[in-house]
C-alpha cells in the first residue's frame, strides 16, 4: 500500500516540477541584447516535457499496478 502511495506522489511531484519549469520559463522571459542576440532560458522547455511524461509514465504504471493488484 505504501509503495502505491509512493509512485502516486513521485508522479505529482514530477508533474510539479514540469509546472514549474513553464512558469519559470514564462517568468523568466526572453530578451534581444544590443547585437541582435536571443537571449532565454531555452533549457526549461525540453526538462519541463521531459518530468510531465515521466510523471504520467510513472502515474499510468502506477494505475496498472494498482488495478492489477485489485484484480
Amino acid at each position: 500500500m505504501f509503495k502505491h502511495l509512493i509512485s502516486f506522489k513521485t508522479s505529482l511531484f514530477l508533474i510539479c516540477v514540469s509546472i514549474a519549469c513553464a512558469i519559470a520559463f514564462n517568468t523568466i522571459g526572453s530578451t534581444i541584447d544590443s547585437e541582435g542576440i536571443l537571449h532565454e532560458p531555452f533549457g526549461l522547455i525540453p526538462i519541463g516535457w521531459l518530468f510531465f511524461l515521466l510523471g504520467i509514465l510513472v502515474g499510468i504504471v502506477c494505475v496498472i499496478r494498482w488495478l492489477w493488484r485489485k484484480r
